[in-house]
């Protein structure tokens, strides 16, 4: 499952929130471990974000989507 972000701040954005929720090493020790997951880049130049294990609001989950198309990997 996965939210898509117009951006890749925004997707690091919400990224850091769980990371925060979870207690993270580089949100309580400032190293380590940021994020549960890393936003990567889709095929049509949005942010997906794979939330599969995070909690989602109400919100989220209304506009979660089952799958994304990632770019085809450059030889």
């Amino acid at each position: 499952m996965y939210l898509i972000f117009p951006t890749k701040q925004e997707a690091t954005d919400r990224a850091d929130v769980e990371g925060k929720k979870q207690n993270f090493a580089y949100w309580t020790k400032g190293r380590g471990t940021r994020w549960l997951t890393k936003p990567a880049p889709t095929a049509d130049g949005l942010w997906a974000l794979d939330v599969s294990e995070y909690a989602l609001d109400d919100l989220e989950q209304t506009t979660a989507v089952e799958s994304v198309v990632f770019p085809e990997p450059e030889e």
